[in-house]
């Protein structure tokens, strides 16, 4: 389940990141100066089993952002990732590889795997159908049509096994961050970079 959670946020985050003129508008609308927050409801849908949890993800800037929900934090900086585990106290520090294609790259704003399949416009939404190509992933993103602040995020991984991400609000960071409250001082660091 933290693959599919974290195979999600990664193409929820390179929606953000934009290679298309609609998702360019919502990359314009998400990286403001001051940063985004966005609350999140997570539902999946695996073989019969059913998940559903809430998290937070924060957009500091193009290089930095975090994914906090009850159990796990991802935050990444630059080329640096880091997976808070809240309950034993440990971080896993981990370094993106530059030579190498992985789901990582999504969030870097690689999109030579996505393929914008379909775009209907309604009046007050945009329905974006994609495919990523080399994962077998298809799904869609609903976006409001004047904001572009997008509304929902669906994946169907196969028939069963989809994972539907709601966004519940969406706000300019204030001055205190999750992404400030996360770093390694206080907990067990297992380095994962040599």
């Amino acid at each position: 389940m933290k693959f599919i959670y974290y195979v999600s946020l990664t193409v929820f985050l390179s929606f953000l990141m934009g290679n298309h003129p609609v998702l360019d508008s919502i990359s314009t609308r998400l990286h403001t100066p001051r940063g985004v927050l966005m609350s999140l409801e997570i539902h999946q849908d695996q073989y019969g089993n059913e998940w559903i949890e809430t998290a937070n993800f924060e957009i500091v800037n193009e290089r930095q952002f975090i994914f906090q929900s009850s159990h796990q934090v991802l935050k990444v900086d630059g080329q640096v990732i880091y997976t808070f585990n809240p309950e034993s106290k440990q971080v896993v520090v981990d370094q993106i590889l530059p030579d190498e294609f992985s789901i990582i790259d999504l969030l870097r704003g690689n999109f030579e795997e996505i393929t914008v399949k379909k775009i209907e416009n309604n009046s007050d939404s945009i329905l974006l159908e994609f495919t990523i190509n080399e994962m077998n992933i298809s799904g869609s993103i609903m976006i409001q049509t004047e904001s572009f602040i997008p509304e929902q995020l669906v994946l169907y991984y196969d028939e069963n096994n989809q994972i539907n991400v709601t966004i519940n609000s969406f706000n300019e960071l204030s001055a205190n961050k999750i992404y400030d409250e996360f770093n390694i001082s206080e907990w067990e660091v297992i380095d994962l970079r040599n």
